[in-house]
C-alpha cells in the first residue's frame, strides 16, 4: 500500500485557523498596551500639573529691614565714609536735612537723616564735611543689650570725669545706648555720647561723653 503524502502546514485548515486567532491576539494585546501607555503618560502629565500648581513659586526672601538704620548698620557705619558708602550700608537714600557751603568745597556740610530700626520716631542723622561722614547720632534705634542696663543715682555719682567706658561699664554693668560719634577711634577728638536708661522718675535717663577715651561729661533727669 502507498503512503499517503503529507500536506504542507500552509494547506491544513487549522494552521491558518491558529495564525488568525494568535495575529488577532498580538493586534488586540499590543493595541490595549498602547492604550495604557497613552493613559500613563496623561495620568503623569496630569498629576505633574497639578502638583507644579499646588506648590507656590518660591520668591525671594525680602530684607525687611533695608532702608531702615539698625543697631548693627548704624555700628558698620564709620568716620571718613562718603555718603555712597552709607547709602550702600543703609540701603536707601537718606532726607536731606540741612547744606551748607557749596558742594565740592571742604566746607560743604550736609546732614542726612535716615529711619531708625525701633521706637515710634527713630531715626539716624549723619554729617559729612568736604564729602566724609565728620558724626552719626541715633535716637530710638533698638539695642536689645544695652536695653536690659539701666543707672541708678548712686551708680551715676560713683561714675567721674576721667574714667574710661570700660569703668564705667563696670560701675554701671553693661553696655549704654551709643547715640553720638564724632571722629576716629583712638584720636584726641574721637567723641562718643552714651545714654543710659535710668531708674526713677518716668523718662529717667543719663548722658556720658567721652573725648579722646576719657570722659568728660555726664548729665541726668530723674535718677532715684
Amino acid at each position: 500500500m502507498s503512503e499517503k503524502k503529507k500536506k504542507p502546514l500552509y494547506k491544513r485548515w487549522w494552521f491558518w485557523v491558529l495564525a488568525i486567532i494568535i495575529v488577532a491576539a498580538v493586534a488586540s494585546g499590543g493595541g490595549e498596551s498602547s492604550d495604557q501607555t497613552k493613559e500613563s503618560e496623561k495620568k503623569e502629565s496630569t498629576e505633574k500639573a497639578t502638583t507644579t500648581a499646588a506648590t507656590p513659586k518660591e520668591e525671594p526672601e525680602k530684607d525687611e529691614k533695608k532702608g531702615v538704620v539698625t543697631k548693627e548698620k548704624f555700628e558698620q557705619i564709620k568716620d571718613g565714609m562718603t555718603y555712597e558708602e552709607v547709602v550702600k550700608i543703609i540701603g536707601a537714600e537718606g532726607n536731606l536735612v540741612s547744606e551748607t557751603g557749596e558742594k565740592g568745597t571742604a566746607t560743604h556740610t550736609a546732614i542726612y537723616e535716615f529711619e531708625g530700626d525701633g521706637s515710634l520716631g527713630a531715626n539716624a542723622s549723619f554729617t559729612f564735611q568736604g564729602g566724609k561722614l565728620i558724626n552719626k547720632s541715633q535716637f530710638g534705634i533698638e539695642d536689645e543689650e544695652a536695653s536690659k542696663v539701666t543707672i541708678t543715682k548712686e551708680e551715676f555719682d560713683k561714675i567721674q570725669n576721667g574714667m574710661t567706658y570700660e569703668q564705667v561699664k563696670q560701675i554701671v554693668g553693661g553696655e549704654g545706648h551709643k547715640v553720638s560719634e564724632t571722629g576716629k577711634p583712638g584720636a584726641a577728638d574721637h567723641t562718643v555720647i552714651y545714654d543710659y536708661q535710668g531708674e526713677g522718675d518716668i523718662g529717667a535717663n543719663a548722658s556720658l561723653m567721652f573725648q579722646g577715651g576719657k570722659l568728660i561729661n555726664k548729665s541726668q533727669f530723674g535718677l532715684k
